[in-house]
């Protein structure tokens, strides 16, 4: 899978894996890796880049050294920094990527989506929590620009959070919104793209919205 580096100046260092079958008349579209606190997690997602590409996906992530938890500031280097850069690399379709974020990274995903919607084209949550800074499990943004945008997520049965996206998953519908919330046996608050089982629900995912427009 070839691979890109950059550092813009004004955004996140960052490493893209884009097939070489991606051209600027048949782009990819892109993913958009949100670590949790702690590890920068290259070593779970990354092994993943050539499935995504299959998918018609690009996947972008972010070596970090020390990984602490995301802060507004972050986000904005990654969005007004990072995004503008890569949307440049032929075969790159950065226009309303996905989002998929792992713990932290997903709360962060969740607060991006909660405040830009029409930016992304969905979310992928994994070991998330169905609450944002504005909103929580019984009340989620409303808006049809929400609504637009469907939202995965995985959590563990043991995982503190299962109760809340159980209660989301009735509530988040009721409210116009595209949840579909997969609960993994066994599993407590770990990285769940792990068996073959997840990895076809996520796959699924994406190929159905590389069907959409």
């Amino acid at each position: 899978m070839p691979t890109r580096t950059g550092a813009p100046e004004n955004g996140l260092p960052y490493r893209l894996f884009v097939s070489g079958k991606a051209t600027p008349d048949h782009p990819h579209r892109l993913v958009v890796w949100l670590h949790p606190t702690g590890t920068d997690g290259l070593t779970l997602v990354e092994p993943l880049a050539n499935a995504f590409a299959t998918q018609g996906y690009a996947l972008l992530t972010f070596p970090r050294e020390h990984a602490q938890g995301w802060s507004g500031a972050d986000a904005n280097r990654v969005m007004l920094g990072t995004l503008p850069e890569v949307a440049r690399v032929p075969g790159v379709d950065a226009e309303r990527p996905v989002l998929l974020g792992f713990s932290a990274g997903a709360q962060m995903a969740l607060e991006l989506w909660a405040a830009r919607p029409d930016a992304f084209r969905a979310l992928v949550l994994i070991a998330g929590a169905p609450r944002l800074s504005r909103g929580d499990e019984y009340n989620p943004p409303r808006s049809a620009a929400h609504a637009r945008v469907p939202l995965l997520s995985f959590i563990g049965e043991r995982d503190g959070s299962a109760p809340l996206w159980r209660t989301a998953l009735e509530s988040w519908r009721a409210a116009g919104l595209r949840l579909d919330s997969r609960e993994v046996p066994g599993q407590g608050h770990t990285w769940l793209l792990v068996r073959p089982h997840e990895q076809t629900e996520l796959f699924q995912f994406l190929a159905e919205l590389s069907r959409g427009p």
